[in-house]
């Protein structure tokens, strides 16, 4: 299962890291990380959707990030160059990493290796036979614990149009990255997390001795003091929201499982949830209930 969270966000990270390094061209080729462009299938299908992906593969000992809520780093930016009848969906990001740096800097990140996948869909008018070249310019930041350094590159994938398709060569890939977006909390009896609210804090708990950390996704209200609230070793996890000037907002993101050193803890079946909840609404674990923000779950 993967959850469609957010776009790709807008901000330039040439202007948050300009002071530091000059930008490159695009015929300079990325320092400590490289960039992909791979399918899911070997062709596109008039009036289906289908699966790209980003791949980026990082340096050891660097890092990028995600679109999350970061104090400094800055995610991703694409551009699409895109044949008629052809379009690209939200990003589908997987799940990041607290990232906690000296002063109480928070950041989202992802190490080795990030997959970000998108839905391409094509229209039923596109004709059978001509190849279709989906092309991205592109920008992100890597950090290690000394410098950053803005990359850009281009990147494209050809892929002729056909009236049916099966799985490509990277098809593992991009399956693989749709496997590790986590697990839909639904309120089953099944789920090692609760969820509830108290007022405008969402309440997440585990009763059997897990650790827990919460990960913003795409356009996630802040919850105060992420630095704080955002990781609790006793299980239990406090975020509260201020709704007050967009009550509509909905907090999207993951939560985390994590084993303390040394603790031997009963297995679970998953240790990443997914979470999308409006403000007062969510699963009734006991009841077994499912709101219905939760079920409307995109690829």
């Amino acid at each position: 299962m993967s959850f469609r969270i957010g776009t790709i966000a807008a901000g330039m990270i040439a202007v948050a890291v300009s002071s530091l390094h000059a930008q490159p061209s695009f015929d300079d080729q990325p320092e400590h990380s490289r960039v992909s462009l791979i399918a899911e299938t070997d062709a596109f299908s008039p009036g289906t959707t289908s699966t790209i992906a980003v791949v980026f593969e990082i340096d050891k000992g660097w890092h990028t990030y995600a679109d999350s809520i970061n104090d400094s780093g800055a995610p991703l930016l694409v551009k699409w160059a895109l044949p008629e009848g052809i379009e690209i969906g939200n990003a589908i990001w997987p799940a990041a990493h607290r990232h906690v740096q000296a002063g109480g800097i928070l950041d989202h990140t992802f190490d080795d290796r990030l997959v970000v996948l998108f839905p391409v869909d094509v229209a039923s008018g596109v004709e059978i036979g001509s190849d279709a070249l989906i092309s991205a310019s592109l920008e992100w930041l890597v950090c290690d614990a000394n410098r950053c350094v803005p990359q850009f590159a281009e990147a494209s994938i050809e892929l002729p149009v056909q009236r049916s398709n099966k799985p490509g060569p990277k098809a593992s890939v991009v399956q693989k990255a749709r496997s590790e977006t986590g697990k839909l909390a639904t309120g089953a009896r099944s789920d090692a997390i609760i969820l509830g609210w108290e007022g405008d804090t969402l309440v997440v708990s585990n009763v059997m001795g897990y650790a827990l950390e919460f990960i913003p996704g795409p356009g996630c209200p802040a919850p105060e003091d992420l630095l704080e609230s955002g990781y609790s070793d006793v299980g239990r996890l406090e975020l509260a929201f201020d709704f007050d000037d967009h009550p509509d907002s909905e907090v999207v993101g993951w939560v985390r499982l994590v084993t303390p050193e040394g603790k031997r803890l009963p297995p679970i079946d998953t240790d990443l949830y997914l979470i999308r909840l409006h403000r007062g609404q969510g699963p009734n674990r006991i009841l077994g209930g499912v709101s219905s923000s939760q079920t409307d779950s995109a690829r």
